[in-house]
């Protein structure tokens, strides 16, 4: 015997969606959240006009695009398959099936305002009890690689040398053309006497000869106006690229606002592929706010992702915690100049707090120290090494870090000669950032405190596990957008997602 069944059975009484959705689904989190959400910004973006089609509701199009990037669904046409067979986004949209190009403008719609929309359930979180944003924050990054090819780069030193040689080439093919044609051709060129000449200038005077040539009947100059024009195009597009490149070693031409950088997940060969530095701040596992940035130097644009923190989310935090690839002198005066304690390591403290101390006698390469004055180092056989110059260093973001050379005067006799660094080097001469040791050495004693040891110990536990579920359990390793607006907008999606992801797993241990 079994229970009845019966294919397309018509019921007298339909029944609710709602009641095959679980009380306690993520969906219904969702909905609960946008709906809590000021969603103005997006409102104002539609058109107030009374004739032509209504629009979808901008709540019900966030809650499906959330629900989609929950559950790896990033694709707009795979969300609108899945809107006619999960009950879940059928509930959320309330039977309503806009298609794909509908979700993509929506998401286009929403991509001035994403950090807004972003900030407002960050703030959700926060009125809940989730996080506190005047407690400490923890910053990591990561590298995401862009939908932009990787064979195709086109590198900065590559376009230098070529450019040389196209200006080379206008500057012989010009001074060639005018030697042929009537001495220079004083009638119709006003450059006479330039040592060289612009792209403009090159292409103006074989306009003028080409003109000529036609109307007098002279012969064997096409092929010579033909290559100064051919040089002045290879010569643009040269110049394009650096401009592209901005100081950067390489640039992707579909992608100019990714950057060219190495990639642990990428096995390419162990070349630099395009890849965006996505930075992010967590505190107890929820990012608090994001950036995608084209520098892989954590240091060079730390200070820059602090900023944008403390403005989009309105407070500033008591303390940041990053690893040691953040640890510079740049970052220890600036968090001390926003009043922020820097909870960051530098690059040898690890090794500093695990090496072995080293027996009288022995040579220790790193014992170079500084002075009383703090003016100098002293060597490792104590001797006070003599300044000689300061060189004047800037980073990438503009601060200033001098480099001080110093040489020492007490080499001869003394036992170390032969493993000193100083008497390797040709000028026997070292190169150190005197304001980066003095800042390493006041974030040691405040790395040393307990507290402080408790954090750093925590921020494992912090943003390395939200890349996990990023990148493992969601598969998002490579963007699927061209430009940082877009990629901005994109990670805004996904991060919210999660967001809502982990106020989920929370509301179920707690209840």
């Amino acid at each position: 015997m079994y229970k009845p069944y019966i294919s397309n059975d018509t019921l007298l009484f339909p029944p609710n969606l709602g009641d095959f959705i679980p009380q306690d689904a993520p969906a219904r989190l969702i909905s609960d959240i946008v709906d809590l959400m000021n969603l103005k910004e997006i409102h104002d973006s539609y058109s107030k006009a009374s004739d032509g089609q209504p629009p979808y509701h901008p709540a019900m199009l966030l809650k499906v695009v959330l629900f989609g990037y929950m559950n790896n669904i990033f694709s707009t046409r795979g969300l609108e398959s899945a809107m006619t067979r999960d009950a879940h986004l059928i509930w959320l949209s309330s039977y309503q099936f806009p298609d794909h190009t509908t979700i993509s403008r929506f998401k286009t719609r929403c991509m001035p305002h994403i950090k807004v929309i972003f900030a407002r359930l960050v703030m959700i979180l926060a009125e809940r009890g989730e996080i506190k944003l005047t407690e400490d924050l923890y910053i990591d990054g990561t590298t995401i690689r862009s939908r932009a090819a990787r064979r195709r780069i086109k590198w900065r030193s590559n376009a230098e040398k070529f450019g040389s040689s196209a200006e080379a080439d206008i500057q012989e093919g010009v001074k060639a053309l005018l030697g042929q044609v009537e001495n220079g051709d004083n009638t119709d060129d006003s450059n006479v006497g330039h040592v060289t000449y612009s792209k403009e200038e090159a292409r103006r005077i074989a306009d003028s000869i080409e003109q000529r040539a036609q109307e007098e009947g002279l012969r064997k100059v096409r092929g010579k106006i033909t290559a100064i024009r051919n040089a002045c195009d290879r010569k643009e597009a040269h110049d394009k690229t650096l401009e592209q490149c901005a100081g950067r070693c390489g640039v992707a031409p579909t992608d100019p606002d990714c950057g060219i950088m190495h990639a642990k997940e990428d096995g390419y060969e162990g070349m630099a592929t395009p890849n965006y530095n996505v930075q992010i701040a967590t505190q107890n596992q929820y990012v608090t706010n994001y950036g995608a940035y084209d520098s892989a130097e954590d240091k060079s644009i730390a200070m820059d992702f602090v900023d944008t923190c403390i403005e989009e989310n309105g407070v500033r935090p008591s303390a940041v915690v990053e690893d040691a690839g953040y640890g510079c002198e740049e970052v220890y005066v600036g968090l001390e100049q926003r009043q922020i304690e820097a909870v960051v390591k530098y690059p040898n403290y690890d090794a500093e707090s695990t090496r072995r101390p080293v027996k009288p006698g022995q040579y220790d390469k790193f014992a170079f120290r500084l002075s009383a004055d703090e003016s100098s180092l002293i060597c490792p056989a104590g001797h006070l090494m003599r300044v000689i110059r300061t060189e004047e260093a800037y980073t990438r973001s503009g601060f200033r870090s001098d480099s001080t050379v110093m040489t020492c005067d007490h080499c001869n006799g003394c036992p170390f000669r032969d493993k000193c660094i100083l008497t390797k080097s040709k000028r026997g001469e070292i190169h150190r950032k005197l304001g980066n040791i003095r800042e390493e050495r006041k974030a040691k004693s405040r790395l040393d405190l307990p507290e402080n040891q408790e954090k750093l110990k925590r921020r494992s536990l912090e943003p390395e596990p939200v890349f996990g579920q990023l990148k493992h359990n969601h598969g998002y390793t490579r963007f699927r957008h061209f430009g940082k607006a877009k990629i901005t907008m994109d990670l805004g999606f996904v991060f919210m997602a999660l967001n809502i992801l982990k106020l989920h797993k929370n509301i179920e241990k707690s209840a």
